[in-house]
């Protein structure tokens, strides 16, 4: 049984952007992926910051849907803070064909992309230098032996608890998300904070001026199901609602300890999204060139796989402040938020934001906020901030 230098599980933006960095450094990884066509099921808003698809040359020809050019972000009350620029700041995509996208693109690289495989379980060689992964293809049992083992496989990662880690329910947030026919303003996403949401937010994301993506996330425990129904009926008490779906996404900090041994863990797996929205396509995919540059290194005899964590820093540090600025939000009652919205509005912070807001890095944001004299007389806010 030959043995594969890097064995990829998932076949999501993390993995085949792990997958062209490997190819690209010269390597022949393989990418697994359990079900039979990349991109399904689609589970995902496909929200995506024009300077995250800027940064990472990721080409949308096939799957744009719709530019967007800024949000309202609602207090349970309903006051609102509008931030809109004059150009694009986000795009909505289609999920299913921008996986399909990058999947084309490692192919056309020479990428080996089996689908319809998925692993089952993982033993390391007693000499440690090679796995042996038992996988099953279209149903049947099979073996293969692998140098490196990544988990890209996502938030309920089987790489990740082959690696001995285990997390609780407070470290995942229930979403459910549908289609929706009414009227929209097509530039702007809607925000909605609110004990509906607890612990996270509903969201409208415009598809066109007549069609949108409705949805709404909670802590588990939450009867997610109804609070959905329940603020779909007061915004849009006319519309009926599509096809529906749920997932799981994380929460929390990136995890520390993402490399053991030979494994490693990229993307939702390793808790690389943004705990303000859930979005974790650019994260994912800025971390999958770092995990494909370190595992060529390695494989060259020029450096370690443990170098992954350490050059994981920049990413962390914006991936913390997300969790910061959560952490804040979800320590506020309703009619603080209420309370501090009004403030906000006052002292210009609309302004502000479009100005200097980054959906992707709030360090290009939080800290001019915070040093700004006309948000001073809010300091109590600041210092709560950071007590977070």
């Amino acid at each position: 049984m030959d043995t594969n230098s890097v064995s990829i599980i998932g076949a999501g933006p993390a993995g085949l952007q792990t997958a062209i960095k490997l190819k690209e450094e010269g390597f022949d990884p393989i990418v697994y992926e359990e079900h039979e066509k990349v991109g399904e099921p689609e589970n995902c808003t496909g929200l995506i910051s024009r300077t995250g698809i800027e940064e990472l040359s990721v080409p949308l020809d096939n799957c744009l849907q719709n530019n967007i050019y800024g949000a309202k972000i609602f207090s349970p009350n309903g006051t609102f803070l509008k931030i809109e620029k004059r150009t694009p700041v986000a795009y909505v995509v289609d999920r299913k064909e921008f996986d399909r996208s990058l999947l084309r693109k490692a192919r056309m690289k020479g990428v080996h992309v089996a689908t319809h495989t998925k692993l089952i379980d993982a033993k390391k060689s007693i000499s440690g230098n090679e796995t042996t992964m038992f996988i099953q293809v279209e149903g049947r049992g099979e073996m293969r032996k692998t140098q490196y083992l990544v988990g890209a496989d996502g938030v309920n990662s089987t790489v990740r608890h082959l690696m001995g880690i285990n997390l609780g329910k407070e470290k995942f947030i229930h979403t459910i998300q549908g289609t929706i026919k009414s009227e929209y303003n097509e530039k702007l996403v809607e925000v909605h904070l609110g004990d509906a949401a607890k612990g996270f937010f509903a969201w409208v994301v415009p598809i066109g001026k007549d069609k949108a993506k409705v949805g709404l996330g909670t802590m588990l425990g939450e009867n997610v199901s109804e609070n959905f129904k329940e603020f779909v009926s007061k915004r849009f008490p006319d519309a009926r609602i599509g096809e529906k779906v749920s997932s799981l996404i994380p929460y929390g900090e990136p995890l520390k300890s993402i490399v053991k041994e030979n494994y490693a863990l990229v993307g939702d797996a390793a808790f690389q999204t943004k705990a303000t929205s859930g979005g974790g396509i650019i994260f994912g995919m800025r971390a999958g060139n770092v995990l494909g540059e370190t595992l060529a290194t390695t494989l060259k005899k020029k450096g370690s796989i443990k170098d992954y964590e350490r050059k994981l820093d920049p990413i962390n540090k914006e991936l913390k402040l997300h969790w910061k600025l959560r952490r804040y939000a979800n320590s506020l009652k309703d009619a603080e938020i209420n309370s501090l919205f009004s403030k906000l509005k006052q002292k210009g912070i609309e302004k502000f934001l479009e100005q200097h807001g980054d959906m992707d890095n709030p360090s290009k944001f939080v800290g001019k906020l915070l040093s700004n004299p006309s948000y001073w007389s809010m300091a109590g806010t600041a210092i709560d901030f950071f007590k977070t």
